[in-house]
């Protein structure tokens, strides 16, 4: 157990020595000024575990989690599809290429604001912004992926009339699967932040609202916590979901 430590510690010692130099960088600054302008680290602490035992925490992350993984899934089905067709069809791509670059031109806040005024607050507009802003980032890696396809096999292929389902398999999937996959890890953080937004101008409860309840009521102890709160579950994203992806994804291209 210990050498296990030990290991781990070498192997990011710098970035063990940068979370440190954060916090204490963190604990200066609340030193420096007032709690309402800067939470400590140790009222921080203190704040998420009073939320923790309370409830309101785990309350709060459930209405939140499920919004963002129905945005997140309708997004990243309808952003894959059309990747697809427009990977194979430039002609199809042309075509959405306009929708998709004025999404991503648009600021977010204007589609909350739009959503708001369509379906009213709740998790109908919230799921609705988070699928729209996803689209387009899953749409543009699909695409790169489908375009990664090396185009001399493709015509060896059509030449030698391979089996579309081997054609799938060998070529089609694995270019597919390098853009999905990156794709899909950049998703998962950004629908995230996404939903924090939407719930944070127009929904009743959730993070975002419990964000909105701090900053007008200055309680930020709870805002610092909040904010570690969501670090710690991108870390844990990254641990579950995003590590085992790239494994998974070499280990099926060898």
């Amino acid at each position: 157990m210990m050498a296990s430590i030990i290991k781990l510690f070498t192997e990011r010692k710098y970035y063990i020595l940068g979370i440190i130099i954060l916090v204490a960088g963190w604990q200066a600054m609340a030193m420096a000024s007032h709690p309402l302008i800067v939470a400590s680290p140790h009222s921080t602490i203190t704040a998420f575990f009073d939320m923790l035992n309370s409830g309101e925490l785990g309350k709060s992350l459930v209405i939140t989690l499920k919004r963002q993984l129905m945005g997140l899934a309708l997004g990243v089905v309808a952003g894959t599809l059309l990747g697809v067709l427009g990977g194979l069809k430039n002609s199809l791509d042309s075509m959405i290429m306009p929708a998709i670059n004025a999404v991503l031109a648009t600021p977010n806040v204007i589609f909350v604001v739009i959503a708001m005024v369509w379906f009213g607050q709740g998790s109908t507009q919230v799921i609705f912004v988070t699928a729209l802003l996803v689209t387009p980032i899953m749409y543009l890696n699909s695409v790169k992926g489908i375009h990664s396809i090396d185009r001399q096999l493709l015509q060896m292929a059509a030449v030698y009339r391979v089996p579309w389902r081997v054609r799938m398999t060998k070529l089609y999937l694995p270019g597919l699967l390098n853009g999905f996959i990156a794709g899909f890890s950049l998703s998962v953080a950004s629908s995230l932040r996404i939903t924090i937004m939407a719930e944070l101008l127009g929904a009743q409860n959730g993070i975002g609202n419990a964000i909105f309840i701090t900053r007008s009521y200055l309680e930020t102890d709870k805002l610092f916590a909040w904010t570690i709160t969501l670090i710690m579950l991108v870390a844990i994203m990254e641990t579950l979901v995003f590590n085992p992806l790239h494994k998974y994804t070499k280990k099926w291209q060898a």
